[in-house]
């Protein structure tokens, strides 16, 4: 196993030549530092953290250091064997659950650049050079019946799914959840839609608009993400994702 210091947290991670150059941006501070000032800010010895979207254990074995208890859900069958692999190796409780979050009883995944492990693993596009699994499923009720404490946070990073289970965001408990950490990948949805640039850009924002308001009860607290991203969007000519912070009013 690999020791990666970052953000002040040692996690042991199993030794991949592919990830020599993400593990030095990681150990660097370069990688996502708002994400993790976010779990610091939300994940104590009271809180269940629930990472919905686990990928190679980046956040979820770091939050594990602090939290009560840690969720991991991952549907991307190399992925999850990382994860298991990590398991015995790092500190703190860890129930890893082999699943995508869907209110569908199953769920097709397609790799990215011919194979598994990847942090693009998507329900909503096909890469044509990649594989297709069926996924488990399983939902953010069952999720929040499995958390041991009575205060949540989740972090919710699945490559564009985000708009196809608003119904699963509607049924975060309000009351329990101190915050939701939501990644949100536009270009991934705009690129399963067919027809001219323009329609695909205006039934997105559209989409974007839905997702948004179906955490309605939390407080939005960086909108100027999205327009932030917006702007990005514009002057490079195509759209970008963003992360969302969502917290308890």
């Amino acid at each position: 196993m690999r020791a990666i210091t970052y953000f002040q947290r040692t996690v042991y991670f199993p030794d991949k030549p592919e990830k020599v150059r993400f593990f030095g941006r990681l150990q660097s501070g370069q990688w996502e530092p708002g994400t993790f000032r976010n779990i610091a800010r939300f994940v104590d010895g009271k809180t269940t953290y629930i990472d919905i979207g686990g990928w190679i254990g980046v956040t979820p074995y770091w939050a594990a250091q602090t939290a009560d208890n840690v969720i991991v859900v991952e549907p991307d069958p190399v992925c999850f064997g990382i994860l298991t692999e990590m398991k015995g190796a790092n500190t703190g409780e860890v129930k890893l659950v082999n699943a995508a979050l869907s209110q569908d009883e199953c769920l097709v995944l397609n790799s990215v650049g011919g194979g598994f492990g990847s942090s693009e693993t998507s329900a909503l596009i096909a890469d044509d050079t990649g594989m297709s699994i069926e996924a488990k499923t399983i939902t953010i009720p069952e999720l929040q019946a499995m958390a041991r404490t009575e205060r949540l946070c989740l972090k919710i990073d699945i490559e564009g799914y985000e708009y196809k289970v608003l119904d699963q965001f509607r049924a975060i408990d309000r009351k329990r959840t101190a915050g939701v950490l939501l990644a949100v990948h536009p270009q991934i949805l705009a690129a399963s839609f067919s027809g001219p640039a323009v329609l695909r850009v205006i039934r997105t924002a559209a989409a974007t608009f839905r997702l948004i308001r179906s955490l309605r009860g939390f407080r939005l607290e960086n909108p100027s993400a999205l327009w932030g991203a917006i702007r990005k969007s514009v002057s490079k000519g195509e759209l970008r994702g963003f992360d969302l912070l969502f917290v308890a009013r």
